[in-house]
């Protein structure tokens, strides 16, 4: 059975133990002093503040009021590696964008106070002709990205709570 002293009367033991080794059963010996060590200070560090993260683009919308109108356009235009890319247009002011190239459509819907809003549904896109585009992700759908598969005239609008969209247009490939 072990027994477990507390710090003070372990020490005493020790130091009882050690006066007894110390007087080798004979006379008088001198008094056996152990010295504690001073305790040192050690500095809690103080730490850093931790920056606030910087949202990237703009600051979410959280009006949720029905809108009175929304407008679609032509966000970006990104090439095979992703990298983005200024694209022509035809004559008349028509996107061109490229057989492979990705592109971006983005609506932003405006309440009765003229202020952005999410509306109170989702978003309802139309592609026409859908067959001339993949959709490469719906991860907001406020602005899905897209990818020109096939040759041709490609129109895309959005309904958000009855409300519909302008229509925008592109040319996939060459005109």
């Amino acid at each position: 059975m072990k027994t477990w002293l507390p710090a003070t009367a372990s020490s005493l033991l020790v130091l009882v133990s050690l006066a007894s080794v110390s007087c080798g059963g004979g006379g008088p010996s001198a008094p056996v002093t152990v010295t504690t060590p001073a305790p040192v200070a050690v500095a809690t560090p103080t730490p850093a503040p931790t920056p606030e993260p910087t949202p990237e683009g703009e600051p979410p919308v959280t009006n949720n009021r029905p809108p009175v109108r929304i407008t679609a356009r032509l966000y970006l235009v990104e090439d095979a590696a992703g990298r983005r890319v200024d694209y022509e247009t035809t004559k008349n002011g028509t996107p061109i964008i490229p057989l492979g190239y990705r592109f971006r459509v983005d609506i932003v819907a405006k309440d009765a106070k003229n202020k952005e809003t999410t509306g109170t549904g989702h978003p309802e896109w139309t592609f026409d002709p859908e067959h001339l585009i993949d959709i490469v992700t719906f991860s907001n759908e406020f602005q899905p990205r897209l990818r020109a598969s096939q040759r041709g005239e490609f129109n895309v609008y959005a309904t958000l709570d009855k409300v519909r969209s302008n229509t925008i247009t592109v040319i996939l490939g060459e005109p």
